[in-house]
């Protein structure tokens, strides 16, 4: 009887073990997915002035910045977002289906909701 629950406790550990380093190593496995039709329109930054806010715009041909295509091109795999406009590079992450975190340029943590109008 005691050889059973040390064995049980054995197996528990080791599966416990084996998510943690699986969590740790591989967390794309445990990010939230968007698709292309949830990430195209605006997106604006949250927690700031209104005036001071970030805005950029996804759409199928590129990125908009106020109102003018800044990029044609743009990768996107449904977890991360990266475009370059001229020698910056951005990088976002999804938060969930409707915030994109900010990762680069670092200048501070910043998500982005998309505007209700897109």
């Amino acid at each position: 009887m005691r050889l059973t629950k040390q064995f049980i406790m054995l197996v528990i550990v080791l599966v416990l073990g084996w998510v943690s380093f699986t969590v740790a190593t591989r967390p794309e496995l445990f990010a939230p997915h968007m698709t292309d039709k949830q990430l195209y329109g605006e997106w604006v930054e949250q927690d700031v002035a209104s005036y001071t806010a970030d805005r950029f715009e996804i759409r199928p041909d590129g990125v908009y910045t106020n109102g003018s295509k800044a990029t044609t091109e743009y990768q996107f795999d449904g977890t991360k977002l990266k475009y370059s406009i001229g020698t910056e590079t951005y990088l976002y992450r999804v938060e969930d289906a409707k915030t994109l975190e900010r990762v680069e340029p670092a200048h501070y943590t910043s998500f982005f909701a998309k505007d209700k109008r897109s």
